[in-house]
């Protein structure tokens, strides 16, 4: 059986179908960076593109976190070692940091796309 024009006609666009819906359903646009703070005394919520900057309060006392609207660091700690100091800043969604002595925790996650689906959905 030898292949038609018409079979190339169809097979083509379809494939091409396909490879778009890849394409769209794995990309991470329209999402918008976020930072997520936690710490025994709640939990916080920034655009990353946001200029913040804040204490949080720890069983050792205040961590001061800034965010200058690329990217989010730990300032300052009370902790011994100053490993989350020197850790550096967090920018791309999965990177965290630390201060486990302050039980102080940073993180960048990818924001909720605009037409995501809820739970209630699933």
């Amino acid at each position: 059986m030898m292949l038609k024009p018409f079979d190339f006609g169809i097979a083509i666009p379809l494939l091409g179908a396909v490879i778009a819906s890849f394409l769209y359903a794995y990309s991470n646009t329209g999402g918008r960076s976020t930072v997520n703070l936690k710490s025994e005394s709640g939990e916080w919520v920034f655009p990353l593109d946001a200029v913040e900057t804040m204490n949080v309060s720890g069983p050792l006392g205040e961590t001061v976190i800034e965010i200058n609207g690329t990217a989010a660091r730990i300032v300052s700690s009370p902790c011994l070692n100053q490993t989350c100091v020197v850790a550096g800043a967090v920018h791309a969604p999965g990177q965290w940091s630390a201060c486990l002595p302050n039980r102080v925790m940073l993180y960048v996650s990818e924001g909720e796309k605009e037409n995501n689906v809820d739970a209630a959905a699933w």
